[in-house]
């Protein structure tokens, strides 16, 4: 029999044997509620304890995190969440996490093969005297450069703040079980509501433009929205729109953001970001935040006229 069931029927047995005045039973019962915390937290898995140390900025915990997500152990393999992990101990000196990065690129395990990223990472875990890392860059050409940054230190976006409001965090919900129909990054999501709405699901600008994505009305009836105000359908027509405009633009996130703020004819016009100064803020406040130049596209993605 587990022990939290051992430890309840002791505390049955207790009160079924025992008359206790009105504030002694009040203090059994605290201390039953503790005990149960305690008793609860010993069941939780330790993929999640690593996670929560990770969280709090346990460097062990990064890399042993980061290490699970790379190799699949005790939890689901994916290559981002390896890297944002590895970054964040790379960054704090770990040698190993900077080794591992390094050796990431070089393999091409679960990322494209880059050999300068490799490289610059094995460079730094050299420098601290790995020798592992030392032989490999005589392996390597070690002038290599490359002007990409896996390892950016983003600022803490407002929706993860104690500013989030409970609706803002009803959005944020929201699009996180949206968001992986759409294979769109969430933090990419939530940084152009942010930007386009602060996360009202009434907004309304000057322009028309509605909702918390902020759809026009044509731009909502080209992408299937037949409900504009309905929050759900608002978000997936906006997400429908970034989705053909990451394929237009082949990933590009700047072009992708600037053809949803201006227009993609306006963007073809200028044959990049126009030069509108509400544009230019635009892009640069919501690259800020995401922190990559890049996104994964779908290379069907077509317009739609079919309703939700």
């Amino acid at each position: 029999m587990p022990l939290a069931s051992n430890h309840k029927n002791k505390f049955s047995s207790f009160f079924l044997t025992c008359k206790l005045p009105a504030s002694g039973f009040v203090v059994v019962l605290v201390l039953f509620f503790f005990a149960s915390i305690s008793y609860a937290s010993d069941y939780e898995t330790p993929i999640t304890k690593t996670l929560n140390l990770a969280q709090l900025g346990d460097l062990n915990a990064q890399l042993e995190l980061a290490i699970a997500y790379d190799h699949g152990e005790g939890i689901q393999k994916n290559a981002d969440k390896a890297i944002e992990w590895y970054c964040k101990a790379a960054l704090k000196g770990s040698v190993e996490a900077q080794r591992n990065l390094a050796w990431m690129f070089f393999n091409a395990r679960g990322v494209g093969m880059d050999e300068a990223l490799a490289v610059r990472w094995f460079t730094a875990a050299a420098k601290s005297g790995d020798e592992f890392s030392q032989k490999m860059l005589s392996r390597l050409d070690e002038n290599a450069q490359t002007p990409k940054t896996i390892c950016v230190v983003l600022p803490t976006p407002y929706w993860e703040t104690e500013k989030c409001s409970k609706s803002c965090r009803r959005v944020v919900k929201t699009v996180k079980e949206i968001a992986p129909g759409y294979n769109i990054e969430t933090r990419l999501i939530l940084a152009l509501i942010q930007q386009e709405s602060n996360f009202n699901v009434k907004a309304r600008s000057h322009k028309g433009a509605i909702g918390l994505m902020q759809l026009m009305p044509t731009t909502a009836k080209r992408f299937g929205v037949k409900n504009i105000h309905d929050p759900q359908q608002n978000i997936k027509g906006g997400l429908r729109y970034l989705s053909w405009l990451l394929k237009q633009y082949q990933g590009n996130v700047a072009l992708a953001l600037a053809g949803y703020n201006a227009g993609e004819k306006a963007v073809e016009r200028y044959n990049g970001i126009p030069p509108y100064k509400e544009t230019r803020n635009y892009v640069k406040r919501i690259m800020k935040v995401y922190g990559k130049k890049f996104h994964p596209y779908e290379k069907d993605v077509t317009m739609t006229t079919q309703n939700f």
